[in-house]
């Protein structure tokens, strides 16, 4: 079930990879379904989010400040890095970033990701991306709050809350209605993590889905389909704010499908992808967090190359492949140094030093007398030997 799940976090991010690597065509050449799909990555995000979650605290007897605590450093600092890259890249190149002046307030919100309206009708914070982490840290508030119910009663009260938060949303057209906060944390979008919660309900008995597993091949094709060509039956929300989170319908059933026929087929005998898929999935974060630098250095030189709509669209999948091995780098470099892994860096240290010199030793005769005298003693051996072994 592990290995399915982290080949499709690494699925979600190159989606997301997708959509930005967009821009770097200028000319509207793309089909519609091809162009729109890569947005359900956020989805899927959401909707594993929700049941790694559950899947990781069900046997557990886990506080809510240990859980919150673990959730904060798996996320903040490499956002926080990232953040301050695009404040230090703001101040030094504006341009680049076709950036306005960043206020204080904005940065302190950013880093404790509290939403705000950074310019009309935009709720993006510092680094735009890290909209869907205020998402992320919602979700992990009510998750923290809820265990401290009994087991059986969290996956009800999340659920609960989740689904009436959606409901109030529907009356909440814009953010001068009620404000930001209330905007934002009603949107549609928050029901993917219900879909990843009852996902990992469900699937907590594995002898429910061991027997059939054509059953979650068709989930699976579903979803898939839905996820390309749903957007021909059904299209975003109206509302006028960014980032798009009436996504539900659009994406976020379509990503819980996919969740399920994945686990489905694991919990019957059967992975998906590779590998090398699953370390994708693992460097997910980094890849997600990573990207959008490199490839807005790409469209950076190719704007200066003045490279024309054809060599842009062969540059892509090369741009895409490069963008996801930057997030490899940067989750061996930073992402599981922030976690305490220190050992890339160790390692480095030691490539960079060259193998130990040894230092020639003169043999005298003392030397040669005092390692026969020690060869000869049998007591001495036997010392040796037993403080080898304590």
């Amino acid at each position: 079930m592990v290995f399915n799940v982290q080949v499709m976090r690494a699925i979600a991010a190159t989606l997301v990879v997708w959509v930005h690597t967009q821009e770097l065509i200028v000319t509207d050449v793309l089909p519609h379904w091809l162009r729109s799909f890569g947005y359900g990555g956020v989805d899927l995000f959401f909707v594993i989010s929700g049941f790694i979650m559950v899947r990781t605290t069900q046997n557990k007897n886990i506080r809510p400040i240990q859980f919150y605590r673990k959730r904060i450093l798996r996320v903040a600092p490499l956002y926080a890095f990232f953040t301050i890259l695009v404040v230090i890249l703001s101040a030094t190149m504006p341009d680049v970033l076709n950036s306005t002046q960043i206020e204080v307030s904005q940065i302190a919100k950013s880093l404790v990701f509290i939403p705000f309206e950074k310019t009309p009708d935009s709720l993006y914070p510092i680094y735009y991306l890290g909209w869907t982490l205020n998402y992320e840290m919602f979700f992990y508030s009510i998750f923290a709050v809820a265990l401290l119910l009994p087991k059986r009663a969290r996956l009800m009260a999340i659920t609960a809350v989740i689904v009436s938060l959606a409901g109030i949303g529907n009356s909440i057209g814009g953010l001068s209605d009620y404000g930001v906060a209330a905007f934002f944390y009603t949107r549609p979008i928050l029901m993917d993590f219900v879909l990843g919660v009852l996902a990992a309900s469900y699937f907590h008995d594995s002898a429910r889905t061991a027997r059939n597993p054509m059953r979650w091949w068709v989930c699976l094709a579903a979803g898939v389909s839905w996820l390309a060509f749903g957007g021909e039956v059904i299209g975003f929300g109206d509302v006028p704010v960014s980032p798009p989170t009436d996504t539900f319908l659009r994406f976020g059933i379509a990503s819980g499908l996919i969740v399920a026929g994945v686990v489905g087929l694991e919990q019957s005998g059967t992975r998906i992808g590779s590998p090398l898929m699953q370390r994708a999935g693992d460097a997910s974060y980094s890849i997600y967090l990573s990207h959008y630098f490199f490839i807005a250095a790409v469209i950076a030189l190719a704007n200066r190359l003045e490279l024309n709509d054809a060599a842009r669209a062969l540059l892509a999948p090369a741009t895409m492949a490069a963008a996801v091995a930057v997030g490899f780098v940067t989750y061996h470099l930073l992402e599981r140094p922030f976690a305490g892994d220190l050992g890339i860096y160790h390692r480095l240290a030691r490539l960079f030093a060259g193998p130990p010199t040894m230092q020639p030793r003169a043999i005298t005769e003392e030397a040669v007398m005092g390692t026969t005298q020690k060869v000869q003693r049998p007591d001495a051996l036997e010392s040796d030997s037993q403080s080898n072994m304590t």
